[in-house]
């Protein structure tokens, strides 16, 4: 005789799991959306969509006392919403296309009206469960399809490659469900009425929520490894870490490539801070950020040397190509920056470089960096608001 008796799963054991498992799992959403800054939005939805598997499993076990439609139209707007809403919430987490999951809705609206067009014929139970279980498998692939972009991201990821399985898998399910709707099994008293669907929503459920918090503490890590690295005005790395990374770009380069250091200084910054204010100087030198930013290569560094001067270090660059992208940088900085009372400051850049071809050792980064800012007071003797190339002994320019 064993020690505890068995008993077997029934439908309304497997809802009252499934609800209690949204309900404690949103609550716990709720409250640590208040303590992460930054990812308030999906662990709010994420919220919603399990609120809505909660309410659909209360549906599914109100159904003896809900009066005519109700009894099959509520639980079922319950669960396509929840699936919508989790759609929006993995978007919104992944920083992808959060205005392509609104197209879940479409789907939803059309499987509810295809609903109420079938309870108002009359359509056996059969028809019915076929309808929701066809528009909750397309809901999933949808799901699945505008996952796909992460995938490609970070194709070795676990919980993207879990999330992306989990939905093509019960998109299958689903489907299959609806196309075996008219078989005995799953008539409304059949052997297997809504035992199979449950147990896979359960999982379901289960699995995404683990994948969206594994997810969402990747995210969380990585922002704040993003905030050590990044000067918090700028955006560009630390004057630290880009000295860090240089100096590693510079040690792992082949013999023979050529490097760009540069040195960047706003030109009379001073006037600009005793003129306007320190949080217009902000402005400025943070404006300035973006457009160098927006000027480099995804393989070039750049960072904030400190107060309103920049240092960069540009890949397969030789002296042609510095001027060349010093002109442009120039050049865009004579737009000037438009301020909220409507007036416009305008601002420009000095800037010193050395290039350098890369020999048997690498030279220290301070000495380069020393080198551009020589050339850069140059730059500023000369009347400002231009390059000026430093050349000396080893640090020609490369043909």
């Amino acid at each position: 005789m064993p020690l505890l008796p068995a008993s077997g799963l029934t439908p309304g054991s497997l809802f009252a799991c499934l609800g209690l498992f949204a309900v404690l799992t949103a609550v716990f959403a709720v409250r640590a959306s208040r303590g992460m800054p930054g990812f308030e939005r999906p662990l709010r939805l994420w919220a919603a969509a399990l609120s809505c598997v909660a309410v659909a499993a209360a549906g599914y076990l109100a159904r003896p006392w809900l009066a005519g439609p109700l009894a099959y139209l509520v639980p079922n707007l319950a669960v396509l919403s929840a699936v919508a809403v989790m759609g929006m919430s993995f978007a919104t987490l992944q920083g992808g296309q959060p205005r392509r999951a609104r197209w879940n809705w479409a789907l939803v609206l059309l499987t509810m009206a295809a609903l109420l067009g079938a309870q108002a014929w009359q359509a056996p139970y059969a028809v019915l469960a076929a309808v929701a279980a066809t528009g909750l498998g397309l809901l999933l692939l949808h799901g699945a399809l505008l996952f796909l972009p992460q995938l490609r991201v970070r194709p070795r990821a676990l919980p993207e490659t879990w999330v992306l399985a989990s939905l093509l898998v019960v998109a299958a399910s689903f489907m299959l469900r609806a196309v075996s709707s008219g078989a005995d099994l799953w008539t409304h008293h059949g052997p297997w009425s809504g035992h199979p669907m449950l147990v896979v929503g359960l999982v379901f459920v289960t699995n995404c929520s683990l994948a969206f918090f594994s997810m969402l503490h990747e995210r969380q890590r990585t922002a704040l490894q993003h905030s050590y690295q990044r000067d918090s005005l700028t955006g560009l790395y630390a004057r630290g870490v880009f000295f860090e990374k240089a100096q590693a770009a510079l040690q792992m380069a082949n013999v023979g490539e050529a490097f760009a250091v540069l040195m960047l200084d706003l030109d009379h910054f001073k006037r600009i801070n005793d003129t306007h204010g320190h949080l217009v100087g902000d402005k400025v030198i943070a404006h300035a950020a973006r457009l160098l930013n927006s000027s480099i290569r995804l393989n070039d560094l750049a960072g904030r040397y400190g107060g309103e001067e920049f240092c960069l270090l540009l890949h397969d660059c030789d002296g042609e190509r510095a001027q060349r992208f010093l002109q442009r940088v120039l050049h865009r900085a004579e737009q000037p920056l438009s301020l909220r009372d409507g007036r416009s400051l305008p601002f420009s850049f000095s800037a010193g470089f050395v290039i350098f071809r890369m020999e048997d050792k690498a030279p220290p980064l301070e000495q380069l960096l020393d080198r551009a800012d020589q050339a850069l007071l140059q730059a500023k003797a000369q009347g400002r608001n231009r390059a000026v190339q430093a050349c000396g002994e080893g640090l020609c320019p490369v043909p």
